[in-house]
């Protein structure tokens, strides 16, 4: 794994190894990483080091991961430093560059473990505040409220679905309806929930339950 090959100490290892630079001019160090500089690139790497693991922890809450996560950032940064050039808001393509990282983990853990299960144990972790574990109740009502604002037929079709872990063909039996008439209704009710809860809710937390409501 990428991440295995590249552990931080094998980083920072490296960067003790090149002399101290004390001015920081971005779009000047860009360009030099992006020819290839790695006294640039360290020098950006312990600017924003903090922030992108910090990303990394508000998403994963695992400090194990979030460092995982910005080593993984900063790898990705380095492999396709050609592209800098053309980076116009640098600290913004960073930090998305971060969180998509932190995203595309909290997305596959959805998907390998059973939703509920997992939501519940990210809201139980240590790291969770009351402010978030008030949060996370909220988010629980908003889409309860969500679902019942949907129409009859798909809101019977999203409960069977993901209340009762039914599958679309057994979906179609129960309501007499087709396998692609209950994927049809299936994908307009998760569009119509995501709209509805991003009207009342910003923020990580709607951003897990999005994940959630992927079809």
């Amino acid at each position: 794994m990428l991440l295995r090959l590249f552990p931080y100490f094998s980083i920072t290892t490296i960067f003790k190894a090149l002399p101290s630079v004390t001015t920081y001019n971005e779009p000047e160090l860009l360009l030099r990483i992006a020819d290839g500089d790695r006294d640039a690139y360290r020098i950006v790497f312990e600017h924003y080091w903090n922030q992108i693991y910090a990303i990394g922890l508000k998403i994963s809450k695992s400090p194990e991961l979030a460092r995982d996560l910005a080593q993984e950032t900063f790898i990705k940064l380095w492999v396709n430093k050609e592209q800098l050039p053309d980076v116009i808001y640098f600290r913004s393509f960073l930090y998305t560059l971060a969180r998509n990282l932190a995203i595309d983990h909290l997305r596959k853990k959805v998907f390998t473990a059973n939703n509920e299960d997992y939501l519940l144990a990210y809201f139980r972790d240590d790291a969770a505040n009351p402010h978030e574990n008030a949060e996370y109740h909220e988010l629980e009502g908003l889409l309860n409220r969500a679902v019942n604002n949907l129409p009859p037929q798909m809101q019977q079709v999203f409960k069977l679905s993901r209340f009762e872990g039914l599958s679309h063909s057994e979906i179609a039996v129960r309501m007499n309806i087709t396998r692609v008439t209950s994927k049809s209704y299936m994908v307009r009710a998760l569009s119509a929930i995501r709209k509805y809860m991003a009207q009342y809710h910003e923020g990580v937390f709607l951003l897990i339950w999005t994940v959630v409501l992927q079809a």
